[in-house]
């Protein structure tokens, strides 16, 4: 890799780690100032913050008569998208019970992408908190998808498309460059065997 891109990599790998350590203090900053706590992955608000998040709550009539009528009207094709969801779902946690233990790779583990916190919160009536959980769950299955996908990828074939693309996942640009045959065939091995090690890849030297 370019000493230069190398550089820069590294740099952003850097900013990222102090991009989080910033956002993880952020919200133990947000948890004093909204009064809950996180006990065994139960949200926990104090009594008088749950009082007074109900009493913002919409009712379910108001909130029904409120909604434009082709929200309705779609929400049935919406909510369909749970089934071949659900289909993905299962075939994922089958994928890698059988794939991934076949070649040794770290299996990922879905709790870490799809949580269904906020559809407990006080405030949101239960249409709400269902939409809540609809989304949280949608947009959670397709990060650990695709989680499950680059461990594939990065298995199989890390090589970097010869165009540019959009939306590249984190492992993408430690894959080793299209027409670089002699790089894959040296190098292969090492990257799958640090993917088995942790489940991560490491910038190139």
């Amino acid at each position: 890799m370019d000493k230069k891109i190398s550089g820069l990599l590294e740099k952003l790998a850097q900013i990222e780690k102090e991009l989080e350590m910033a956002m993880a203090s952020d919200v133990m900053e947000k948890q004093k100032d909204f009064r809950y706590r996180i006990e065994k992955k139960k949200i926990l608000f104090e009594e008088e913050m749950k009082r007074v998040n109900r009493e913002m709550r919409q009712g379910m009539f108001a909130f029904l008569v409120s909604t434009p009528i082709m929200s309705l009207l779609v929400a049935p094709v919406i909510y369909s998208l749970y089934i071949p969801l659900g289909l993905l779902d299962l075939w994922i946690g089958l994928y890698q019970a059988v794939c991934f233990r076949a070649y040794n790779i770290p299996r990922v583990r879905r709790s870490d992408y799809i949580v269904l916190d906020r559809g407990g919160l006080p405030y949101l009536n239960a249409i709400e908190q269902f939409n809540c959980n609809y989304c949280g769950y949608a947009n959670g299955l397709v990060a650990y998808a695709r989680e499950v996908a680059s461990r594939t990828e990065q298995y199989f074939c890390p090589i970097k498309h010869a165009r540019k693309i959009l939306g590249t996942h984190d492992r993408y640009r430690n894959f080793f460059d299209f027409g670089d045959g002699e790089r894959y065939r040296k190098e292969l091995d090492r990257l799958r065997e640090e993917l088995r090690k942790n489940g991560k890849v490491g910038l190139e030297k």
